[in-house]
């Protein structure tokens, strides 16, 4: 990654601390970012492939943070247009993000979305990149009560997240992938939650597991294909288990499963206590 990309983006893009900064200073940094990294796209500051798809990613997330469909879809045909004639499994890139998803489906250009969902998954069939797969099936299933996908949208979502399952049956990382899957389906139908507490508490162990750096950036393809560490897999399967459990309102057995990892080293979340103390 360029250093002068790096620099500027560590600078201006909020991430984590978003709530704890201004509706206004939020807007204000979003946009300066898009109009830097726009400039580097026109003046070709930057010629990396990756580092060019670094920026219109970024480009594109800021235009969902911002609320701004329209933008973001023009964008995104750029994007598209800039890889398009790479590997297929770039196309992952485009489609790989839930927020984007739903800023674009807000305003109108839900057909968008998919078509390129559905264009990245028939022509990577046989994609060895697994995790950049796994990111790409989950924000397709990823719900949003602000906007609801058409039944025939999830269950293309939820069939091509099954073959994917079925697929990595033998890697290391399918138990967390299980478990995000059962996760984001129970949103929406009925699920076997014992099944849900049991895979839930098989990722227990990780959570003592020390937990890697990694130096990559928001954006950065080498992110989507890089699977998490297994204690990042414990601590984001398991959370997204109490959620969906507390979604589904058996708020026992949320409370009993958020002890229990809490007791082994899942980290305090005010969010899930927050929502288990007002259920």
């Amino acid at each position: 990654m360029d250093d002068k990309i790096r620099n500027l983006f560590l600078e201006l893009k909020v991430t984590g601390q978003r709530s704890a900064i201004s509706r206004e200073n939020k807007r204000e940094k979003d946009l300066q970012l898009v109009t830097h990294l726009k400039t580097f796209i026109e003046n070709k500051i930057v010629s990396d492939f990756e580092d060019v798809g670094f920026c219109y990613w970024n480009i594109s997330d800021n235009y969902a943070l911002l609320r701004d469909g329209h933008s973001l879809c023009e964008n995104h045909k750029n994007f598209y247009k800039h890889i398009i004639n790479e590997d297929s499994c770039y196309l992952y890139w485009l489609v790989c993000d839930a927020t984007q998803r739903f800023a674009l489906e807000k305003d109108g250009y839900c057909s968008f979305w998919w078509n390129l969902y559905r264009e990245a998954v028939e022509q990577n069939l046989n994609s060895k990149h697994h995790f950049a797969e796994f990111n790409v099936h989950r924000a397709a299933l990823y719900c949003n009560s602000n906007v609801l996908a058409s039944k025939d949208t999830f269950d293309y979502a939820k069939q091509n997240y099954e073959k994917f399952l079925a697929k990595t049956e033998s890697t290391s990382e399918n138990l967390f992938y299980n478990i995000i899957y059962l996760s984001l389906v129970s949103k929406i139908s009925h699920i076997d939650i014992d099944k849900l507490h049991s895979l839930s508490h098989m990722l227990f162990e990780y959570l003592s597991y020390p937990e890697s750096s990694d130096d990559f950036l928001i954006g950065e393809w080498k992110r989507f294909i890089t699977p998490f560490d297994k204690k990042k897999q414990a601590v984001i399967g398991i959370t997204s288990a109490i959620n969906a459990l507390i979604y589904g309102n058996d708020i026992k057995a949320a409370t009993s499963l958020y002890l229990e990892a809490c007791h082994m080293g899942l980290p305090q979340n005010r969010y899930i206590e927050r929502r288990l103390n007002e259920s």
